[in-house]
This record gives structure tokens, sequence and C-alpha cells, in this order.
């Protein structure tokens, strides 16, 4: 193997290299520690133990610099806590000691890409700096004015959340400390810093509460409470005499014919006038929902009023367009073309479909022109083709190119329509013979539509002009099956 330190080559029974005399075994124990504190470091991190993992990952550091991931992580953990600063530095260490495929790269990307962000950023940590300054000078009002912002531009600056709490506690605002270490430990559940000033607080306000009950007159001072008078600041807690309350029976007797009274006011009163509310406004209730009722079904009435004249017209319109069909199927008949019959049974989809697309349009184009001259000298004929022409008076102006009539017929053969596709195929091999692919799907379109003779045909046309193409064998193995 190679030696980490120098590169040099060292056998992995004697663990020591030759060259540089260092030891592999101590490396390998290092890395194993350092996943090791890395591994519980992650896990805190997971239940948002935000110092915990802090603590654990710097071990994990301590043991070994270059655990990238171990780096990054405490980078992730530093920006969670609004220490952006300290989170950058990290994360260049880390890209120092790898520079490809480390997570570590990405986040400063993102960084960069969020420069207002990291505007922001910056200015609060300007904000809590000065906050700390005029807090040491005894300038606590405008600290506090520097605090709020500095928490409203990074709302989990965990530090300036805790200077602002431990501000409003010098001032004895308690309440609001509690709720600036209490949006700590949402961040960092196992802030000992945010704990202990939570516990000063329950604290205080237990000697507060302690004053309030045992402070009742001005009694002699002993010796004990002269001990105590630095730490509750100069307050005075008197001797008191403790004797058992003695039971007083009348009270109990009043509280229960109260409670019996208050029992039968609710019964006889207040049950009575609620029920008759109750009544009052379920009837209204019912009232608006008959309303509501026979509007729907006024409504209804109409829906089905027009339903009906609907039906009617369509069935109507589907009376004239059967008309119509029969008209020209009797006219294509006299006619007796199969061009005709073609050209009046894609007229007649039309007008059931209502599609003028272009390629509709092309296709009842190229159904016309098949006419041939022969048939439109029959009277029949050329009323039907004035008629279609007159329907559809831009058939004529319709264009379209190979490569789009060759991508309509591929769409229809997919989906196993191969008369319709073979259309569409023969009009592109007709704009452009020598598409191979064209001419493949025109030869399968013949044969999936059993028109043999032309399937055999355009495959022999394929093998003659492509004996390199991309179809060839199979080419080869549909002539086998039609021959």
């Amino acid at each position: 193997m190679i030696c980490p330190k120098c590169g040099a080559n060292m056998t992995l029974k004697k663990g020591v290299c030759a060259k540089c005399g260092y030891d592999i075994e101590v490396s390998q124990k290092t890395r194993k520690y350092s996943c090791y504190y890395y591994n519980q470091g992650l896990a805190k991190a997971q239940i948002r133990d935000l110092s915990g993992a802090v603590d654990m990952l710097n071990r994990a550091l301590k043991v070994s610099k270059k655990n990238v991931d171990a780096r990054n992580l405490l980078g992730l953990i530093y920006f969670e806590m609004g220490e952006v600063a300290l989170a950058i530095e990290e994360w260049i260490i880390s890209k120092s000691y790898l520079e490809e495929n480390n997570p570590a790269t990405r986040y400063l990307q993102i960084l960069q890409n969020n420069a207002a962000k990291v505007e922001n950023y910056n200015v609060a940590i300007r904000k809590y700096n000065a906050a700390v300054e005029l807090a040491l000078q005894g300038g606590d009002d405008l600290a506090l004015i520097q605090l709020k912002k500095a928490v409203q531009l990074n709302p989990r600056y965990v530090r300036a959340w805790q200077l602002l709490a431990l501000l409003y506690m010098k001032h004895g605002e308690n309440d609001r400390a509690r709720r600036c270490l209490k949006r700590t430990l949402s961040i960092d559940i196992a802030n000992t810093t945010s704990i202990g000033y939570l516990k000063e607080i329950r604290k205080i306000k237990r000697m507060g509460r302690q004053l309030q009950v045992t402070v009742t007159e001005p009694a002699e001072v002993n010796s004990e409470t002269e001990e105590m008078k630095g730490e509750v600041k100069g307050s005075i807690l008197p001797k008191f005499r403790y004797e058992e309350d003695k039971p007083d029976y009348r009270s109990f007797i009043c509280l229960c014919v109260g409670l019996f009274v208050g029992i039968m006011f609710v019964f006889f009163l207040v049950i009575p006038s609620v029920k008759t509310g109750m009544r009052e406004e379920f009837k209204l209730k019912q009232r608006e929902f008959g309303e509501q009722q026979s509007g729907y079904l006024a409504e209804l009435d109409a829906l089905e009023k027009t339903n009906e004249s609907l039906q009617s017209r369509l069935e109507m319109q589907e009376l004239e367009l059967e008309a119509t069909k029969t008209e020209l199927e009797n006219a294509a008949d006299k006619a007796g073309g199969v061009n005709v019959f073609r050209m009046v049974d894609y007229y007649l989809k039309l007008k059931r479909s209502g599609d003028t697309s272009r390629m509709n349009l092309f296709i009842l184009q190229t159904r016309l022109r098949a006419i041939s001259q022969q048939e439109m000298s029959n009277s029949f004929v050329k009323s039907i083709v004035e008629r279609v022409e007159s329907d559809y008076p831009d058939v004529y102006n319709v264009t379209m190119t190979s490569a789009e009539l060759y991508e309509e017929g591929t769409n229809l053969y997919s989906k196993e329509r191969f008369a319709d596709a073979l259309e569409y195929f023969i009009c592109a091999y007709e704009k452009s013979p020598d598409n191979e692919k064209n001419l493949f799907y025109l030869a399968r379109s013949y044969h999936m539509t059993r028109d043999y003779a032309n399937a055999k045909k355009y495959y022999t046309e394929y093998l003659e002009r492509f004996p390199s193409g991309v179809y060839y064998y199979s080419v080869q193995e549909q002539l086998s099956w039609i021959d």
C-alpha cells in the first residue's frame, strides 16, 4: 500500500513506512475515533442538540482535522445557529482538503447566489457586536434596539437571542426574557446557556412569590436573615408562627347550597331558553333548506328543458347529415368511381367530427385530386365536388411537407390505424421518395392492411435502394413471410 504521509510503497504486515517511519495503525485508529465522534455529533444534530453536536464534531476534528464530513456538518450546524461566518470558515477549510465531490462547494455556491441574505447575516453580526459594546458601556436601551434588529435580520442567531434575554432579565422583564430563551431552545434544545438563564428566571420568580407569602408585618430579624441579605438584596424575611387552621363547616355548607341553587337555575331557566332558541333556529334552517331545494328543482327543470332542446337539435342535425350522406352516396353510386367513394367517405367523416386541421384538409385535397377527368365528366360527381369545395373553399391551398406527413403517419401507425396511416405515407413518398424510414413504413402499412402485392413491391424497392439500411434484415424477413 501507499504511505499517506510520504507516498512511498509499504507493506501492510509491517504497518510502518520504511522511508519516513509513519505508523499506519495510528492513522487507522485516529480515523476510527474521528468517525465515532462524527457519528455521535450526527445523532445529536438529528434531535436538534446542536451545542452537543458542536462539541462532538470539534472532538472529531481534533482527532483528525481532515475529516471532511465532520467539518461540513459542523458548518451546517453553525449556519443553523446563526453563526454564518464560522460556517463559511469550516466550509472553506473543508474545500481545501477535498476539492472534488465536496458538498461544501455547493453550500458556498448557494451563499454566493443569495448575496442579499448573506448581507443580512453580516449586518446582523455587526449589530450584535455593537450591542455587546453598548451593553458593556451601560447603554442597555441602545443595545436592545441593535439586538432586535439583529434577530429580525437573522431569526436563528442564538447568541443574539441570549444577549437580548439577558438584558431583559437585567431590567426585570422576565416574561420577555423567557420567550427569547424558548426561541433559542426551539433551535438548540440542549443549549446550556439558555437553560441556565431559564433556571435563574424560575429562581427569581420563586423568591418573589415567597416574599409575597411570608412578608406580612415587620418583625424581629434573626441572625439567619442577616446572612441572607446578600442573596435577596436587602429584603426582609420575618419569622412567623405556624398555626393549623380549624375546620369551618359553615363555608362547606354554603358552598353546597350555592352549588345546588346554581344547578336549579341552569335546569329551570337556562336549559328551556336554550331549547326554545334551538327549535326556532331549526325551523329557520328548515325553511331556508326548503327554499333552496325549490330553487334547485327549478334550475333542474330548466336544465332538463335545455337538454331536451339540445337533444332535439342534435337529432335534427344527425338527420340532416344522414340525408346528406345518403344523397352523396347515391350520387357516388351513380358515378360508380372508387375515388369518388373514398372522397365522399372522408368528407362525411370531416363533417361529423368538425375537425378542419391542415392534415385532414390535405388528405381531403389528395382524394379530390385522385378523381379522374373521366369521373368528373359525370354530372353527379361534379355536383358532389362542387359541394365539397363550397364547404371547404381553402382545401386546395393547404400544403404539407414530407416530414409532417411522415410524423402524422407514424402517430397513426403507433395507434394501429394502419389504413389511415397508409394515406399519409403515400403522400410523403410522393413528396420525398428517398426517405428510407417513410418507404419502410409505407411497405409495412400495406402489409398490415393485407395488400400483399403493394407490400412486396415496396419491400423489394427498399432492398434495392437501401442495401445497408437500418431495416434491411427486417424487410428480408417480412418478404419471406409474404412469399
